[in-house]
């Protein structure tokens, strides 16, 4: 099985927030924004330095699927909205299905 990928207008961006609420606030906020398509929210367990010594928290990470153009503005939107002093924002290039991209690329009113 052959799948036809598109290698270009998908950045995939990461980061975390401490609850399931502030995670959904912050992805409800970034789609009303219209600086993304689509915000998976996932449950998981972070070990990490900070202020000296490993903590480990139960936190939510937040994949949020944009296009290039829009990267900035959602950058900046993240370092204004999001609940932590120093948030994750990780930017990942990715390739996806054909379909999908049209999806991605469509104008936010044509859905």
């Amino acid at each position: 099985m052959t799948l036809d990928l598109i290698d270009e207008n998908l950045v995939l961006v990461i980061t975390t927030e401490s609850d399931y609420n502030n995670a959904q606030n912050l992805a409800n906020q970034i789609l009303k924004m219209e600086l993304a398509k689509c915000i998976s929210l996932n449950n998981i367990e972070s070990i990490y330095w900070w202020e000296g010594s490993i903590e480990s928290s139960k936190e939510v990470q937040i994949t949020i699927k944009t296009k290039p153009e829009l990267l900035n503005h959602l950058i900046a939107t993240l370092k204004n909205k999001h609940t932590y002093e120093l948030p994750q924002i990780i930017c990942l290039s990715a390739s996806s299905s054909k379909e999908y991209m049209e999806w991605i690329t469509q104008p936010f009113k044509a859905l």
